[in-house]
Protein backbone atom coordinates (compact mmCIF):
# COMPACT_ATOMS: atom_id res chain seq x y z
CA UNK A 1 0.00 0.00 0.00
CA UNK A 2 1.38 2.90 -1.39
CA UNK A 3 -1.47 5.80 -0.15
CA UNK A 4 -4.72 6.45 1.25
CA UNK A 5 -7.07 8.71 -1.02
CA UNK A 6 -10.13 9.71 0.95
CA UNK A 7 -12.40 12.97 0.39
CA UNK A 8 -12.87 14.79 3.28
CA UNK A 9 -16.27 15.47 3.10
CA UNK A 10 -18.09 13.71 -0.28
CA UNK A 11 -19.46 15.99 -2.55
CA UNK A 12 -20.70 13.46 -4.91
CA UNK A 13 -21.39 10.70 -2.54
CA UNK A 14 -23.82 13.05 -0.53
CA UNK A 15 -22.13 15.52 1.60
CA UNK A 16 -20.85 13.12 3.87
CA UNK A 17 -17.84 14.28 6.19
CA UNK A 18 -15.04 11.68 7.20
CA UNK A 19 -15.31 11.55 11.09
CA UNK A 20 -12.84 11.98 13.39
CA UNK A 21 -12.39 8.75 13.97
CA UNK A 22 -12.32 7.65 10.76
CA UNK A 23 -9.35 10.06 9.96
CA UNK A 24 -7.64 9.29 12.97
CA UNK A 25 -7.71 5.87 11.74
CA UNK A 26 -6.56 6.38 7.92
CA UNK A 27 -3.67 8.63 9.41
CA UNK A 28 -2.38 6.11 12.07
CA UNK A 29 -2.36 3.35 9.43
CA UNK A 30 -0.71 5.26 6.41
CA UNK A 31 2.18 6.48 9.24
CA UNK A 32 2.14 2.78 10.07
CA UNK A 33 2.62 1.82 6.64
CA UNK A 34 5.12 4.18 5.50
CA UNK A 35 2.15 5.05 3.24
CA UNK A 36 0.90 8.50 2.41
CA UNK A 37 -2.46 9.95 3.44
CA UNK A 38 -3.47 12.01 0.82
CA UNK A 39 -6.84 14.34 1.29
CA UNK A 40 -8.92 15.10 -1.86
CA UNK A 41 -10.26 18.99 -1.04
CA UNK A 42 -11.41 19.66 -4.98
CA UNK A 43 -14.96 20.25 -3.53
CA UNK A 44 -14.22 21.13 -0.28
CA UNK A 45 -11.47 22.79 0.08
CA UNK A 46 -10.63 26.70 -0.28
CA UNK A 47 -12.65 28.30 2.22
CA UNK A 48 -16.22 25.77 0.78
CA UNK A 49 -16.26 24.41 4.65
CA UNK A 50 -15.65 28.12 6.38
CA UNK A 51 -11.77 26.61 6.51
CA UNK A 52 -8.90 26.81 4.14
CA UNK A 53 -9.04 23.14 4.46
CA UNK A 54 -11.63 20.88 5.72
CA UNK A 55 -9.20 18.30 7.03
CA UNK A 56 -8.06 21.53 9.35
CA UNK A 57 -10.50 20.70 12.17
CA UNK A 58 -8.87 17.32 13.03
CA UNK A 59 -5.60 17.36 14.99
CA UNK A 60 -3.63 15.64 12.62
CA UNK A 61 -2.55 16.56 8.49
CA UNK A 62 -2.69 15.00 5.61
CA UNK A 63 1.08 14.37 3.65
CA UNK A 64 -1.06 15.58 0.25
CA UNK A 65 -3.70 17.59 -0.51
CA UNK A 66 -5.88 18.18 -3.63
CA UNK A 67 -7.35 21.34 -4.66
CA UNK A 68 -9.24 22.34 -7.64
CA UNK A 69 -12.31 24.15 -8.37
CA UNK A 70 -12.59 27.14 -6.58
CA UNK A 71 -8.53 27.80 -6.91
CA UNK A 72 -8.65 30.04 -10.43
CA UNK A 73 -12.25 31.63 -9.68
CA UNK A 74 -13.90 29.63 -12.88
CA UNK A 75 -10.35 28.73 -14.70
CA UNK A 76 -9.00 25.43 -14.94
CA UNK A 77 -6.00 25.42 -12.40
CA UNK A 78 -5.69 22.66 -9.94
CA UNK A 79 -2.90 21.97 -7.31
CA UNK A 80 -0.91 19.88 -4.94
CA UNK A 81 0.00 20.92 -1.33
CA UNK A 82 2.48 18.80 0.19
CA UNK A 83 4.44 18.19 3.57
CA UNK A 84 7.96 18.76 2.40
CA UNK A 85 8.82 15.34 3.07
CA UNK A 86 7.12 14.88 -0.01
CA UNK A 87 7.88 17.58 -1.76
CA UNK A 88 11.75 16.88 -1.80
CA UNK A 89 11.35 13.32 -3.83
CA UNK A 90 9.53 15.39 -6.87
CA UNK A 91 12.03 17.11 -9.12
CA UNK A 92 11.22 19.96 -11.73
CA UNK A 93 9.13 18.76 -14.55
CA UNK A 94 8.15 15.18 -12.60
CA UNK A 95 4.89 16.42 -11.76
CA UNK A 96 2.81 18.60 -14.46
CA UNK A 97 0.46 18.66 -17.37
CA UNK A 98 0.95 20.51 -20.53
CA UNK A 99 -1.19 23.74 -19.79
CA UNK A 100 -0.41 23.29 -16.08
CA UNK A 101 0.54 27.02 -14.34
CA UNK A 102 -0.50 29.50 -17.01
CA UNK A 103 0.05 33.05 -15.89
CA UNK A 104 -3.61 34.22 -16.02
CA UNK A 105 -5.15 31.20 -14.50
CA UNK A 106 -2.23 31.84 -11.81
CA UNK A 107 -3.45 35.35 -11.68
CA UNK A 108 -6.78 34.86 -10.82
CA UNK A 109 -5.98 32.33 -8.43
CA UNK A 110 -3.58 34.56 -6.10
CA UNK A 111 -6.32 37.12 -6.47
CA UNK A 112 -9.25 34.82 -5.22
CA UNK A 113 -6.92 33.60 -2.50
CA UNK A 114 -6.59 37.57 -1.49
CA UNK A 115 -10.35 38.50 -1.75
CA UNK A 116 -11.08 35.14 0.45
CA UNK A 117 -8.71 36.80 2.98
CA UNK A 118 -9.47 40.59 2.35
CA UNK A 119 -13.37 40.27 2.59
CA UNK A 120 -13.40 37.59 5.21
CA UNK A 121 -15.12 34.67 3.63
CA UNK A 122 -14.29 32.26 5.70
CA UNK A 123 -16.01 33.53 7.94
CA UNK A 124 -19.60 34.53 6.05
CA UNK A 125 -19.11 31.01 4.54
CA UNK A 126 -19.41 29.85 8.60
CA UNK A 127 -22.24 32.53 9.29
CA UNK A 128 -24.35 31.63 6.62
CA UNK A 129 -23.74 28.46 6.48
CA UNK A 130 -25.30 28.18 10.01
CA UNK A 131 -28.23 29.98 9.18
CA UNK A 132 -28.50 28.02 6.01
CA UNK A 133 -28.87 25.10 8.42
CA UNK A 134 -30.93 26.35 11.18
CA UNK A 135 -33.72 27.20 8.34
CA UNK A 136 -33.44 24.38 7.09
CA UNK A 137 -34.26 22.32 10.11
CA UNK A 138 -37.11 24.35 10.61
CA UNK A 139 -38.58 22.99 7.09
CA UNK A 140 -37.67 20.12 8.13
CA UNK A 141 -40.19 19.95 11.00
CA UNK A 142 -42.61 20.78 8.20
CA UNK A 143 -42.13 18.51 5.51
CA UNK A 144 -41.58 14.67 6.86
CA UNK A 145 -39.52 13.79 3.18
CA UNK A 146 -36.81 15.39 4.45
CA UNK A 147 -34.69 13.20 6.18
CA UNK A 148 -30.91 14.67 6.88
CA UNK A 149 -29.41 17.80 6.84
CA UNK A 150 -25.90 17.48 6.49
CA UNK A 151 -23.51 20.19 6.12
CA UNK A 152 -19.81 21.73 6.37
CA UNK A 153 -20.16 25.66 6.09
CA UNK A 154 -21.61 25.99 2.83
CA UNK A 155 -21.68 22.58 1.39
CA UNK A 156 -25.32 21.24 2.33
CA UNK A 157 -26.69 18.17 1.66
CA UNK A 158 -30.46 17.85 1.89
CA UNK A 159 -31.58 13.92 1.91
CA UNK A 160 -34.98 12.96 1.18
CA UNK A 161 -37.15 9.97 1.61
CA UNK A 162 -38.14 10.87 -2.06
CA UNK A 163 -36.55 11.35 -5.74
CA UNK A 164 -35.13 14.59 -5.70
CA UNK A 165 -34.80 15.12 -9.39
CA UNK A 166 -37.97 17.07 -9.68
CA UNK A 167 -36.92 19.41 -6.14
CA UNK A 168 -34.00 20.36 -8.90
CA UNK A 169 -36.20 21.31 -11.60
CA UNK A 170 -38.89 23.26 -9.50
CA UNK A 171 -36.08 25.29 -7.94
CA UNK A 172 -34.51 25.89 -11.47
CA UNK A 173 -38.18 27.26 -12.18
CA UNK A 174 -37.79 29.83 -9.12
CA UNK A 175 -34.24 30.80 -10.35
CA UNK A 176 -32.38 28.67 -7.48
CA UNK A 177 -29.50 26.71 -8.81
CA UNK A 178 -29.23 23.14 -7.06
CA UNK A 179 -28.61 19.56 -7.82
CA UNK A 180 -29.21 15.93 -6.75
CA UNK A 181 -26.29 13.32 -5.57
CA UNK A 182 -27.58 9.41 -5.62
CA UNK A 183 -31.27 10.42 -6.56
CA UNK A 184 -32.00 11.14 -3.06
CA UNK A 185 -29.77 13.54 -1.47
CA UNK A 186 -30.29 17.62 -2.37
CA UNK A 187 -27.02 19.32 -3.00
CA UNK A 188 -26.36 23.64 -2.01
CA UNK A 189 -23.04 24.88 -3.00
CA UNK A 190 -24.25 28.77 -2.25
CA UNK A 191 -20.78 31.31 -3.48
CA UNK A 192 -18.91 32.25 -0.99
CA UNK A 193 -19.79 36.36 -0.98
CA UNK A 194 -23.64 34.70 -0.39
CA UNK A 195 -25.52 37.61 2.46
CA UNK A 196 -27.87 37.21 4.96
CA UNK A 197 -30.87 38.94 2.98
CA UNK A 198 -29.87 35.89 0.48
CA UNK A 199 -30.47 33.40 2.51
CA UNK A 200 -33.65 34.37 3.70
CA UNK A 201 -34.56 34.66 0.29
CA UNK A 202 -33.32 31.45 -0.52
CA UNK A 203 -35.31 29.42 2.21
CA UNK A 204 -38.41 31.21 1.43
CA UNK A 205 -38.54 30.01 -2.02
CA UNK A 206 -37.10 26.32 -1.15
CA UNK A 207 -40.03 26.40 1.27
CA UNK A 208 -42.69 27.06 -2.30
CA UNK A 209 -40.24 24.05 -3.95
CA UNK A 210 -40.85 21.99 -1.37
CA UNK A 211 -44.45 22.40 -0.95
CA UNK A 212 -45.08 22.45 -4.52
CA UNK A 213 -43.07 19.21 -5.90
CA UNK A 214 -44.59 17.23 -2.51
CA UNK A 215 -48.39 18.26 -3.37
CA UNK A 216 -47.07 17.03 -7.06
CA UNK A 217 -45.87 13.74 -6.22
CA UNK A 218 -48.42 13.09 -3.89
CA UNK A 219 -51.07 13.73 -6.63
CA UNK A 220 -48.92 11.77 -8.68
CA UNK A 221 -48.46 8.89 -6.19
CA UNK A 222 -52.65 8.83 -5.70
CA UNK A 223 -52.96 8.78 -9.13
CA UNK A 224 -50.70 5.58 -9.29
CA UNK A 225 -52.41 3.51 -6.91
CA UNK A 226 -55.35 4.02 -7.88
CA UNK A 227 -55.13 2.97 -11.10
CA UNK A 228 -55.21 -0.75 -10.90
CA UNK A 229 -58.31 -0.66 -8.11
CA UNK A 230 -60.32 1.16 -11.21
CA UNK A 231 -59.03 -1.56 -13.34
CA UNK A 232 -60.21 -4.39 -10.98
CA UNK A 233 -63.71 -2.62 -10.28
CA UNK A 234 -64.48 -2.69 -14.06
CA UNK A 235 -63.25 -6.12 -14.25
CA UNK A 236 -66.17 -6.83 -11.61
CA UNK A 237 -68.35 -5.07 -13.34
CA UNK A 238 -68.03 -6.78 -16.43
Amino acid sequence: VCAILLETVQGEGGIYPVSEAFWNRARSLATQHSALLIADEIQCGLGRTGRYFAYQKFSSKPDIALVAKPLAAGLPLGAILTTEGVASRVSPGMHGTTFGGGPLACAAALEFLSIVEEEKLLENTRARGAELCEGLKKLALQFDFIREIRAEGLMIGIELSIEGAPFVAEAMERGLLINCTHDFTLRLLPPFIITRAQVREFIKLFETVLTKTSKQASASASGTSAGPERVAQAVGRG
